[in-house]
């Protein structure tokens, strides 16, 4: 099953992937005839916060990395600690485990992608509801599959088959069925490396945006109605493993390792921005709110205005960051939690990572709360604090990813051992 995504048509495609295991429907209410004889699933273990779940006003889809196409890890909502309590866990098979990302969330469906011990990899839908398997498509042996994204009721994932199959494969939510295959052309070519994809697609205005790092090539865009490759942006430069572009106002953003900026144009791929880039510099995740572009560079993060393309401030280092519209962004580096002054990157306070220090600190903001994980291969745990007064309100002894699904229910992902679902409302 190694090459088997690659050199099959569709209708051959979907025959291979039910006679690996592959299968559609839900044990509640979508057609199809559940998951797969044989297959190993997750075990979910409710806990008696199975309560009846209500979507919050204004809260979209946790549709990809970051949550959305700024990846902006921020959730326009606010949530009362008092409230929250476990809702279920996830168990995997022993030796398994989820692709190092946030959880897709939409439609009340928790969308992981998981590798077996055996070396399979398989795309599971949970039902929110009830916290069981609604379904699951076994995708077989593949050299990597990235993070899923959600849009349209179509789950979306980027795959790596070997040196000439490289793919964007499109499943339907409601069943687990494959809808349609297409390749992802400068992917195919011979020598690049498996470290090439680490993060979900971006589904933005029309357009489906991913990795396309080789070959001379970066971003590759395309249809989001009929999955046809749009374009292919050129590059001349360094690259590197892990990024995710953002998409906003028309444009296709990435930062870079020097705390630059590259911009294609969203219709055309021709590149309209080229700020403070040196032929050195690596791509890195796009990060783009309220008019600002953010590269979490080595040097410190550095903030771009995208409608001038002019270096706007540069503050301290971070690893990883949630960036809401509004006067403020947070960080986490190393030991410390930071609020920085958008408007000049100035520090506006600080505190010490909650629990044991780490290199890097998953975050998430609400309205009234930052969530901060240790790092998803420890256990220590994950913490909720309170924006205005820099309290401790809540606190899990699981770390993991972190994301918040429209229905107000926190996901904690781990690399291994079990996934947690929290009520928050």
């Amino acid at each position: 099953m190694k090459s088997i995504l690659r050199t099959l048509s569709l209708g051959a495609l979907a025959a291979a992937l039910a006679s690996c295991g592959g299968s559609g429907g839900s044990g509640d209410s979508a057609a199809g005839n559940g998951p797969a004889a044989g297959a190993v699933l997750p075990q979910a273990t409710p806990a008696a916060g199975l309560t009846a779940l209500s979507a919050i006003p204004g809260v979209p889809a946790w549709s990809t990395t970051g949550g959305n196409a700024g990846h902006t890890n921020y959730v326009p909502a606010v949530f009362d600690p008092a409230k929250f309590a476990q809702r279920f866990s996830w168990t995997l098979p022993a030796g398994a485990s989820v692709t190092q990302a946030q959880l897709a969330l939409d439609n009340g469906q928790a969308f992981a992608v998981m590798q077996d011990a055996a070396g399979e990899w398989s795309l599971h839908a949970l039902n929110e509801a009830t916290g069981k398997e609604n379904w699951v498509t076994v995708l077989g042996k593949l050299e990597l599959v990235d993070p899923p994204a959600t849009h349209d009721g179509k789950v979306v994932l980027s795959t790596q088959a070997g040196a000439d199959g490289d793919a964007l494969l499109f499943f339907d939510q409601r069943t687990g069925a494959l809808l349609d295959r297409q390749t992802i052309p400068s992917r195919s070519m011979p020598g690049h490396s498996s470290l090439d994809m680490r993060k979900a697609p971006v589904i933005a205005d029309g357009g489906i945006y991913v990795n396309d790092r080789a070959a001379g090539k970066l971003i590759a865009k395309f249809d989001a109605t009929t999955h046809k490759l749009v374009w292919e942006s050129d590059w001349t430069g360094a690259a590197a493993y892990t990024f995710a572009p953002a998409v906003a106002g028309g444009r296709v953003y990435l930062s870079l390792s020097g705390g630059g900026l590259v911009g294609f144009d969203a219709a055309t791929g021709n590149r309209v921005v080229d700020h403070h880039r040196q032929f050195t510099d690596a791509p890195m995740d796009g990060i783009v709110s309220d008019g600002v572009a953010y590269a979490l560079a080595p040097g410190g993060v550095v903030a771009t205005d995208i409608g001038q393309g002019s270096f706007k401030w540069q503050g301290p280092e971070l690893m990883e960051m949630a960036a809401p519209p509004g006067p403020a962004l947070y960080g986490v580096a190393a030991n410390a939690i930071q609020a920085l002054d958008t408007a000049t990157g100035q520090v506006l306070w600080r505190m010490p990572t909650p629990g044991p220090t780490s290199v890097s600190n998953p975050m998430l903001a609400t309205r009234n709360l930052l969530f901060v994980s240790t790092y998803p291969q420890t256990s220590a745990g994950t913490y909720a604090i309170d924006i205005a007064t820099r309290k401790i309100v809540w606190s899990s002894p699981v770390g993991g990813w972190l994301s918040i699904s429209p229905n107000g229910v926190l996901y904690i992902t781990p690399f291994r051992g079990e996934i947690t679902a929290v009520n928050l409302q």
